[in-house]
């Protein structure tokens, strides 16, 4: 087996889709955004030098990352996902078919049901009780932080990547919101509860302690303890940690992204309102917002106890 680079992979695979399937130009570059995109998260999460990456170091694990953080953090649909999970299956048969690799790392990973009637996973109140104590109860010089950022999740229904972007300057204490640019650089304006308030006010003396890095870090609203902005890795990684303190059943499946969807789930049991939610959470198609008219067991079983006895 040779030993080939990533990235000149990556430039082989292209011309043979042009000169061996017969794809179109344009088509070849979509399959290439796709493979450069996850080079970019191999640089990113793993801190990986892309130059001197060969393709057969490349894991199921590390597909699998890519592909699920499109989801939980990029907040992708899963036909997005879908689509990047076949340019990326369609380079490794390449790289088996030319010999260049003998196992394909990709096979056993499967595609994401695409159906929106699905039910989204978010914690019940009791729940978000029990995960609000844990981080009390831990004894960590980050709790108030943590606890900012918990809340602001749970009362504001941001996408992680909006949360580790928010500044200082995004907080409006005139009107008591945020208001920042959001997904496809749309701007968003979420009232900020007082409790998600409250919690700010708390943290900001204690990250006023931290010495910022740089200076996109003496901006930013959450610093890690190192100085830098927060990430997002560290911000899933706490979320689980208290999951699994708090005994929340299955809480490798909490994710920042949950504790959006637990959001909006009070909201629409509050409001029953689908515009306001599409608003709160910056969604250009309301159809996207339609997971939300869920109900959960508890809701169904009083709905046919209430039925009339004949």
């Amino acid at each position: 087996m040779q030993t080939l680079y990533y990235q000149d992979a990556v430039i082989s695979f292209n011309k043979y889709l042009i000169a061996e399937r017969g794809y179109s130009e344009l088509t070849a570059q979509e399959y290439k955004y796709d493979l450069n995109l996850f080079s970019d998260y191999l640089a990113e999460e793993f801190e990986w030098e892309i130059e001197e990456t060969t393709v057969d170091e490349i894991n199921q694990f590390h597909l699998s990352s890519f592909l699920n953080d499109l989801v939980l953090i990029k907040d992708d649909s899963p036909s997005t996902r879908n689509r990047k999970l076949y340019s990326i299956r369609s380079f490794f048969k390449y790289l088996m078919k030319k010999n260049i690799i003998e196992d394909n790392p990709s096979t056993l990973i499967e595609a994401t049901k695409t159906s929106s009637k699905s039910e989204p996973v978010y914690l019940k109140e009791g729940e978000i009780n029990k995960f609000l104590q844990a981080i009390k109860n831990y004894n960590s010089k980050n709790q108030s932080r943590d606890l900012a950022i918990t809340k602001v999740f749970l009362y504001c229904g941001l996408r992680i990547s909006e949360l580790v972007n928010l500044d200082l300057v995004d907080i409006n204490y005139e009107d008591n919101s945020i208001k920042f640019f959001g997904k496809g650089n749309k701007e968003r304006y979420v009232p900020l509860h007082p409790e998600a308030l409250q919690a700010i006010d708390a943290y900001v003396p204690h990250r006023n302690q931290i010495t910022p890095n740089n200076t996109d870090a003496q901006d930013a609203l959450f610093l890690s303890n190192r100085g830098n902005r927060i990430s997002q890795r560290t911000i899933q990684i706490m979320v689980k940690k208290y999951a699994k303190k708090a005994g929340i059943k299955e809480p490798d499946r909490i994710t920042p992204h949950k504790l959006r969807h637990s959001f909006a789930t009070m909201v629409y049991k509050k409001t029953k309102d689908l515009r306001i939610i599409q608003e709160l959470l910056g969604h250009s198609d309301i159809s996207t917002t339609q997971i939300y008219t869920h109900t959960d067991k508890e809701e169904r079983k009083d709905a046919v106890n209430q039925l009339p006895e004949f």
